[in-house]
């Protein structure tokens, strides 16, 4: 069965989404805080990440550094429990397994994702007839993640140029921002094929 991770300060929380989820048929990896959640990351293969609001809220500022990164690399939604019922901005609990189970279960490398700005056309064919000019947030042997203003489906392929190599990349969205959420930049995250030179 695949598995998701939960992430909740509550014990009585963190129950309640683990029965939620098997009901789904999704298995859940507990977790207390955030600081373990790259630790986890590393040990399981998972298909998605659920981080209870208040936990978010709480957690150090630490821990809050260290982990937006995390949530790129996996579908990823914040969720709180009012009266018995799983709450997520524009999302449900049944939707959001839907996205997982799109998703293949995989662990994180140990390597960390680096903040780099480079300039980037992102296209969403080999022909880049109509290239998005974007920019990365950071990147890594394996995945970046890029400033757009475009819609992309989660699971979409797209392709990349880095400005100065025609070398193309391809590549799958494994996370989407829209644009105009004023508290996290818009964009997605994508995981490569192959890794990009210079980082591996």
């Amino acid at each position: 069965m695949k598995k998701c991770v939960v992430v909740a300060l509550s014990e009585k929380t963190r129950d309640f989404l683990a029965a939620s989820l098997q009901a789904l048929e999704m298995d859940a990896v507990l977790l207390p805080s955030l600081g373990e959640l790259r630790g986890t990351l590393e040990t399981f293969s998972v298909c998605g990440i659920l981080l209870e609001l208040t936990t978010a809220i709480t957690a150090s500022a630490q821990d809050k550094k260290d982990t937006p990164e995390l949530f790129e690399l996996y579908p990823f939604a914040k969720f709180k429990l009012v009266d018995n019922e799983v709450r997520m901005p524009g999302e449900t609990l049944p939707g959001f397994v839907a996205k997982c189970r799109q998703f293949a279960p995989r662990s994180i490398r140990t390597a960390i994702r680096k903040a780099r700005y480079l300039a980037v056309y992102l296209s969403a064919d080999e022909t880049f007839i109509d290239p998005e000019k974007v920019v990365t947030a950071n990147i890594s042997p394996g995945g970046c993640f890029l400033y757009s203003a475009r819609e992309w489906r989660f699971g979409s392929r797209v392709w990349l140029k880095f400005l100065g190599d025609e070398t193309v990349i391809c590549g799958t969205v494994c996370s989407s921002r829209t644009w105009g959420n004023n508290k996290v930049l818009p964009g997605i995250g994508v995981r490569l094929d192959t890794n990009i030179a210079g980082f591996e």
